[in-house]
């Protein structure tokens, strides 16, 4: 049996969402986030994660990065997926946003603004300093996993290629051509093999893969 669509193992999931590994794991023994999906493969189980765990882990380190606190990190995850729903297709019409060290959320569905690090509460609606603005402007719901300097460029989406990364508007894997050149081929010689594909999509599909790698080594 093959992995079903939108199925990551924990070092892939680990790579994407660009966490550390030895961090996953920890988060795995503490509660805080662990595999959702288990697949028979070779006549034993094998546990990994969604689609929908990997936007979260990556939101997780979101906020991480600015200097929230881990619990309120993660009761604010909990109530934007309580009242917006899953973060794949419920946010699209949603606002959420950063006030200091608070996670406030809105949306056009008859609640006043509330307040996801505080359990929910209301508050009076104000302007705020957006905490993830390109939610409701991205291309596709799938996006939200890669960097914005690379979303024009490449895609990922469990309806294709697994949900692996994807050079845009192909099914070509970015991996595929950034260990091309992990094999000595110049970029000349892939964008002449691939000449149905914009040259500036491969260029920035190998970059993605080599920004993935930086990351890997510097987290």
């Amino acid at each position: 049996m093959e992995p079903p669509p939108g199925f990551y193992t924990t070092l892939e999931v680990a790579r994407l969402a660009r966490i550390k590994e030895r961090t996953l794991y920890d988060w795995q023994r503490r509660g805080i986030a662990a595999p959702s999906v288990r697949i028979k493969l070779d006549e034993k189980y094998e546990y990994g994660y969604s689609y929908a765990d990997l936007t979260l882990l990556r939101l997780i380190r979101a906020l991480r990065e600015d200097q929230i606190d881990f619990q309120s990190a993660l009761s604010a995850l909990r109530h934007l997926q309580n009242r917006l729903g899953p973060p794949t297709n419920g946010w699209a019409d949603a606002n959420v946003y950063f006030v200091g060290n608070k996670i406030y959320a809105e949306k056009p569905d008859g609640w006043p603004v509330t307040s996801a690090t505080q359990g929910g509460q209301t508050i009076a609606e104000e302007l705020f300093g957006d905490l993830i603005d390109d939610l409701r402007n991205l291309e596709d719901e799938w996006s939200i996993v890669i960097p914005q300097q690379f979303r024009p460029f490449v895609l990922i989406n469990p309806s294709i290629m697994g949900g692996d990364p994807v050079i845009r508007d192909t099914r070509i894997p970015t991996a595929t051509v950034a260990q091309m050149v992990r094999n000595g081929l110049a970029i000349a010689e892939i964008d002449e093999y691939y000449d149905h594909v914009d040259p500036m999509r491969i260029e920035k599909a190998i970059a993605y893969e080599e920004y993935l790698d930086l990351e890997a080594a510097a987290t």
